[in-house]
């Protein structure tokens, strides 16, 4: 089997919009592709329950590599060919919790023409910019609230019962999750998720370094290249962020930058110092409780902006392949 790869994401005002990538706007209408997501989810839980090993060829058929990834790392029931693979599934997809939140994501995702339009520009965007990378079969599926976005070879799926919204009932009764996390558990979310996952997978973290500043520009060159290719995409949505946190992160960017020059947290190697920048969390441990987690992608973001602004005649491809990341932070100029 193909090596698999998760990508978990536990999971301003709109018009605060970077505008510094204008100059790869591109003019979407002059290609005729167009994504269509495959509803495994339909697919799967309108098998036959009594008779579920019938139904696993045809699967199999339509849904190859991805069957085996749902039920041996998604699900966790094992593989199709084996001998306890139908009677597992049948306990999966009878389960009276998992019949519900099933029926909740179908009425949530009901129509999802919209996702499709926006993942066509996106990938558009990618094909144009990078036409080595291929496009991959998207699906959604139901996983239990495991894994958000799946990704593997020629591979990309959501798991859209992380998506009903974040006052969704068992949302509320999960002690694992916290009120910080529920932000980014709405069906708002799932494009630029579904394009997240996928650039990362792509676009890898190769270095060894645990260098704070290095982490924080591979995500920030992560977030440039999905604002690229999302280009009506609301800011916040794309950060996973409320509009009131994208705000604070605006009024006290200068703060926030002087702080981690000061402490000369930019190039420490201490984990904890980059997990507290980088990681989930109600705030950054580093910053007031008002502010928000996951300062340091922010931050390096606008820092991806600040070089990719001053420096006109870097492209893409260049941006994505640079990673000598003291040259970036020199190159940008950057002064908040």
């Amino acid at each position: 089997m193909k090596t698999l790869k998760i990508l978990i994401t536990i999971a301003i005002s709109a018009t605060i919009i970077g505008c510094s990538n204008n100059r790869f706007k591109i003019d979407t209408k002059k290609s005729n592709l167009k994504i269509e997501i495959q509803r495994f989810d339909k697919d799967v839980f309108a098998l036959d329950t009594d008779n579920i090993a019938a139904g696993i060829p045809a699967l199999q058929e339509k849904y190859g590599e991805f069957l085996d990834l749902y039920g041996e790392y998604i699900i966790g029931i094992g593989s199709p060919d084996s001998a306890q693979f139908a009677s597992n599934l049948k306990g999966f997809l009878t389960d009276p919790i998992i019949r519900e939140i099933y029926e909740e994501s179908l009425r949530v995702f009901d129509d999802v023409s919209d996702i499709e339009k926006k993942l066509t520009v996106a990938f558009k965007y990618l094909q144009h910019y990078f036409p080595e990378k291929q496009i991959p079969n998207i699906y959604m599926h139901i996983s239990g609230f495991n894994q958000q976005i799946v990704v593997a070879e020629e591979i990309l799926s959501a798991s859209i019962d992380n998506y009903l919204g974040s006052d969704y009932v068992f949302y509320q009764q999960l002690a694992e999750l916290h009120s910080y996390q529920l932000i980014e558990m709405t069906p708002e979310k799932l494009p630029s998720d579904y394009m997240k996952g996928w650039l990362m997978s792509e676009f890898p973290y190769n270095s060894f370094s645990e260098v704070l500043l290095d982490n924080m520009l591979y995500r920030g060159k992560i977030m440039y290249l999905l604002e690229t290719i999302m280009p009506s995409e609301k800011e916040y949505l794309l950060m996973g962020y409320t509009p009131e946190q994208l705000k604070w992160c605006y009024n006290n960017q200068k703060q926030m930058w002087t702080y981690m020059a000061e402490n000369k947290h930019l190039f420490s190697t201490e984990r904890m110092v980059t997990a507290k920048y980088i990681n989930e969390a109600p705030f950054t441990a580093f910053f007031p409780p008002e502010s928000p987690g996951r300062t340091g992608i922010w931050i390096g973001w606008q820092i991806i902006r600040s070089y990719m602004k001053n420096n006109k005649e870097i492209g893409l491809r260049e941006l994505m392949a640079e990673t000598d990341y003291k040259k970036i932070l020199e190159m940008s100029r950057y002064r908040p």
